[in-house]
């Protein structure tokens, strides 16, 4: 398997996000800035987070420990895509 690089991350997010939006009757998600918050932006809310934690373990085939990313960070688009991505691929 080829590593998994923050971009994949991202590209599962927007993915995840759209998901959710249509199923919510709200619109697409376009853009994904580095330091868009999902919290604090609305597109999430805490049980968002743990849905969004679950997806992106069952994506990655792997468990992830996101104790070791900051809290502050953990919502933030750009931190969270190379968190994952960089845990993926220590594992490999």
């Amino acid at each position: 398997m080829s590593a998994l690089t923050p971009m994949d991350v991202r590209m599962f997010l927007k993915d995840f996000l759209n998901r959710k939006f249509e199923a919510n009757g709200r619109g697409t998600c376009e853009d994904l800035p580095e330091d868009c918050d999902l919290l604090l932006s609305g597109m999430i809310d805490s049980m968002g987070l743990l849905d969004l934690v679950a997806s992106i373990q069952e994506f990655t085939g792997r468990e992830i420990d996101f104790e070791l990313l900051e809290p502050e960070e953990m919502t933030v688009v750009g931190p969270l895509c190379r968190f994952v991505s960089e845990q993926v691929n220590k594992q490999s």
